[in-house]
Order: structure tokens, then C-alpha cells, then sequence
């Protein structure tokens, strides 16, 4: 997986959830609490995919990480100092401004998507 654009399987999760919404929720926007991988991954896979992103992490986000997320072309919010409350936050923008909310690991899209990488092991 180092050879992935975000050096992480879980672009093929982000990938394989954001390509199963309808058109009608990808006009939305999509939203995700992230610090890692799974924040980079669906901003690049948004991008591809012209989905407006935005990307809640905690304000003690390494920079590295919130500029990866900000070069992939999503809209970075830093709130709070933890992962529950940037999920908090997120899912609060869910209500207000009907964005999409895209799991890291607890949807079945998201899994079959990041499982793919068990199938390339298998074929090897």
C-alpha cells in the first residue's frame, strides 16, 4: 500500500463508498472526522471524483497531516482536542448543512472498498 497515492489502503474504502452515493448526495458534500489516512484518503478520492469534502480533525492534528488533507483539496475544520469531538462537530454538520457523513471503518461500502487489498494478497 506504500505505492497509493495517500500510502494507505484506506483511499480504496473512501473510493469505493463515495462511487456507491447517488448523485443526489454527492451534490450535498460528504464530511468525515479524521486525523489520518482515512481524512487524506476521501479528500483525494473526493477530488477525483469532483465531491465537495470538508474534513473535521482535532486541532492537535499534526500539520503535516492537515496539510495533506488541504493539498488533496478538501475544506479542513480543526475543532476540538479529540477524536470524539471532532466526531462530535462533524456529525453536527450533518444536521446543519446536510453533508454526507463517510465512516472511516464501520460501513460496509467503506469495508468491501479497503478489503480489496486482501484480494491483490491472495492473487500474489
Amino acid at each position: 500500500e506504500d505505492l497509493q497515492p495517500v500510502f494507505s489502503f484506506k483511499i480504496r474504502g473512501a473510493y469505493n463508498k463515495l462511487a456507491q452515493l447517488p448523485a443526489e448526495q454527492t451534490a450535498r458534500g460528504v464530511v468525515t472526522a479524521s486525523a489520518g489516512n482515512h481524512a487524506q484518503g476521501l479528500a483525494l478520492a473526493a477530488r477525483e471524483l469532483g465531491i465537495k469534502a470538508t474534513i473535521v480533525m482535532p486541532r492537535t492534528t499534526p500539520e503535516i497531516k492537515v496539510e495533506g488533507v488541504r493539498s488533496r483539496g478538501a475544506t479542513v475544520v480543526l475543532h476540538g482536542d479529540s477524536f470524539p469531538e471532532a466526531l462530535a462537530y462533524s456529525l453536527k454538520l450533518v444536521d446543519e448543512q446536510g453533508f454526507v457523513y463517510i465512516h472511516p471503518y464501520d460501513d460496509p461500502d467503506t469495508i468491501a472498498g479497503q478489503g480489496t487489498v486482501a484480494m491483490e494478497i491472495l492473487r500474489q
